[in-house]
């Protein structure tokens, strides 16, 4: 990860020169792991020719081995105390600083150092983050690998009987052989309560001719997967055919949409207007997708409100549902690649 942290690095300097911010302060984890390599809990301010990871005593001793080449500034009293004390050397006097991440109380702190003048600044780690190279990808491919195989084995321990808690902790054991940790906690719905878009599992019984609805993902190497399938226990009206196969044929005519330059807002269209000329407009209660990587949700955002547009390398999902409250819902997501082709449902 060292030679491709230090090309993102050169990348985000490039991104605050034409800003004319002469260094950044970067709090969020992801962002740091993204930037330096390293899990290691810490801060980044980097600047135009330097770059300082600020870290507590607890994990001075990971950071050097981790951070070859950074300049390791141990916090002895406070965190801002040690960012006056970099200030005092630096000539950088605009600094920006990850608004979005920093709380006001933090911020009010960060403001009484005088040495500088603090720049508010939004997504401009997570922009580049966006866009995903080969080493991103076969990590987000290993965890799809492994989100898979335990829709396999969940399937498989459907019984008459077994509760949504229990399999939920089946789950969570399964996955967690070959993975890393889970990217959330996994949602296991029987029967009506496959209606709830984000429900928890409970102790309700699985009974014969019902929905299940499973939403799991992974993370492999920190970069995340992120899946929902909808299983047919027995046999279920005709009406839950009919929408499963709505909801497929709408993922598949915005698949064949996505390409570079295409806008994100026209991809939700294309799945919400197919939803919504069969009907349940009302009923399909979120956007059509979302980026994944380092976070289950990140950029690029797949909704009608989106200013975003497709470029190669990203990776969002695609999950049209439709919830009719009281009786159920069914949704089905699949993880997609934009290519310099086109779209490609990853596997």
């Amino acid at each position: 990860m060292v030679k491709i942290a230090e090309s993102r690095l050169e990348s985000l300097r490039q991104k605050l020169k034409e800003r004319e911010i002469e260094a950044l302060l970067i709090k969020k984890s992801q962002n740091v792991f993204y930037l330096s390599g390293s899990w290691t809990q810490g801060r980044i301010l980097l600047t135009q020719r330097e770059k300082f990871f600020i870290t507590t005593s607890l994990f001075a001793e990971e950071a050097r081995p981790e951070l070859s080449g950074w300049q390791i500034v141990v916090q002895k009293d406070s965190f801002e105390e040690a960012v006056l004390q970099i200030c005092k050397k630096l000539r950088s006097k605009k600094i920006g600083f990850e608004a979005s991440h920093f709380s006001f109380e933090e911020y009010e702190k960060l403001s009484q150092i005088k040495a500088a003048l603090w720049i508010p600044c939004r997504g401009l780690v997570e922009k580049e983050r966006a866009i995903k190279d080969t080493e991103e990808i076969s990590c987000i491919r290993r965890a799809l690998r492994v989100t898979k195989a335990t829709f396999d084995y969940a399937e498989s321990r459907l019984k008459e009987g077994v509760t949504e808690r229990e399999l939920a902790r089946e789950v969570l054991y399964f996955l967690r052989k070959d993975a890393d940790e889970e990217s959330f906690p996994p949602i296991v719905l029987f029967g009506e309560r496959t209606s709830l878009p984000h429900g928890r599992p409970t102790q309700r019984k699985l009974k014969k001719n019902e929905l299940v609805l499973l939403d799991l993902g992974v993370k492999i190497e920190g970069y995340c997967s992120d899946l929902t399938r909808t299983i047919f226990f027995g046999r279920v009206k005709e009406k839950w055919h009919q929408i499963y196969h709505l909801i497929r044929e709408a993922q598949k005519d915005a698949l064949r949409q996505v390409k570079p330059g295409v806008r994100c807002s026209h991809i939700d269209k294309i799945v919400r207007e197919k939803i919504k000329k069969a009907g349940y407009g009302e009923v399909f209660l979120h956007g059509s997708g979302h980026g994944v990587g380092l976070e289950v949700h990140e950029s690029p955002s797949i909704t009608f409100k989106s200013k975003e547009v497709l470029e190669p390398g990203m990776v969002f999902t695609l999950e049209p549902g439709v919830y009719l409250e009281g009786e159920g819902g069914i949704r089905e997501e699949e993880m997609l690649l934009v290519t310099e082709n086109g779209g490609e449902i990853l596997e």
